[in-house]
């Protein structure tokens, strides 16, 4: 039986490698969202509300493409 570290970095995937990297793509979907919505409109409607939407909106682009990502994984 293989470690979770091992099972993390080879290509098995499973319940819990899938809820790491999709957790993982969360955090690096929101924090790019943030980022460049407050590169992007952090002057004309605020820095703090650019950085709240934009880590929300960075997240519901990042997760559905990472869901598909591992379903394809799984498959081959």
């Amino acid at each position: 039986m293989e470690s979770f570290g091992q099972s993390l970095s080879s290509n098995q995937i499973d319940f819990t490698t899938g809820a790491v990297w999709l957790a993982a793509s969360l955090l690096c979907g929101g924090g790019a969202g943030s980022l460049s919505a407050l590169k992007l409109a952090g002057k004309d409607i605020g820095n703090e509300l650019a950085l709240m939407m934009g880590s929300v909106f960075g997240a519901v682009a990042a997760v559905p493409g990472i869901l598909v990502g591992l379903i394809v994984l799984k498959f081959i």
